[in-house]
């Protein structure tokens, strides 16, 4: 299972329009973005502009506390800490980018 997050805008037109898109991570390591304080899940449906700063300080938590955050590897090889870590710095820039956007989670 995993966590896809595309951010959208309404144009008017009978779907809103995907204007980034997507971001995907396995939820193996999800205990891992909650744990810094950024819950993916409940960022369904706000701004790109809402979540930013929950995102920035989750990255932030995650970069000051790295054997934290690797010990929570799965064991199963699917997710780790330095390739989450990048993909949150990803999906911050594409809220820095879209601030206006709608954050649709998918999981």
């Amino acid at each position: 299972m995993s966590y896809d997050i595309h951010l959208s805008i309404d144009s008017g037109g009978p779907e809103p329009a995907t204007v980034w898109g997507s971001w995907n991570y396995t939820s193996n390591c999800g205990a891992m973005w909650r744990r810094a304080g950024a819950d993916l899940a409940e960022f369904e449906g706000k701004t790109a502009a809402e979540c930013l700063p929950i995102l920035v300080a989750a990255i932030r938590r995650m970069e000051d506390e790295p054997a934290t955050y690797q010990a929570m590897n799965p064991p199963n090889g699917w997710g780790d800490y330095d390739s989450l870590l990048h993909a949150l710095r990803q999906l911050a820039d594409a809220f820095r980018a879209h601030p206006k956007a709608t954050v649709e989670v998918h999981r």
